[in-house]
């Protein structure tokens, strides 16, 4: 399956309804793991086709860029991977999905799938990849 292919998935419903509620959002954790272990390619096309889906919603119910550039503040400001820093983010994502609507439950439920496993090993490879995210949603028009 190519990247249209699998951008399409995400705009028909295989990655949330095409109704822009969200629901039935579900991270690809074995994408995730290919990144994680240093898949630079599947990162781009993750993280694009994630850009895509988090902007595929009502005004009030997209996730924005500044909701998603916190997160990733929190994340550069770790120089070296601490397990206790990154679980502090679970309540930070927590909060902002109870906030607001829409898309930040999927980017929530995308970052608990990663955060499972990240370790020390992969830590540069979790960093770039919100930054990827983060890239991609701006890049596609994300505010």
């Amino acid at each position: 399956m190519n990247f249209n292919q699998r951008s399409q998935n995400y705009r028909s419903g295989a990655g949330g309804r095409s109704d822009g509620s969200g629901a039935g959002f579900k991270p690809d954790e074995q994408r995730i793991e290919k990144i994680l272990n240093g898949d630079a390619v599947e990162m781009n096309k993750y993280a694009e086709e994630l850009a895509h889906h988090f902007l595929q919603a009502k005004d009030q119910e997209r996730l924005s860029t500044s909701q998603i550039r916190t997160i990733l503040g929190e994340i550069q400001r770790m120089k070296k991977f601490e397990a206790n820093q990154l679980q502090l983010l679970r309540p930070k994502l927590a909060y902002a999905a109870g906030r607001h609507r829409g898309r930040v439950k999927d980017f929530r439920d995308l970052l608990e799938a990663a955060i499972k496993k990240t370790n020390e090993k992969n830590f540069a490879m979790f960093k770039n990849f919100v930054e990827a995210i983060v890239a991609y949603h701006k890049y596609h028009g994300g505010k």
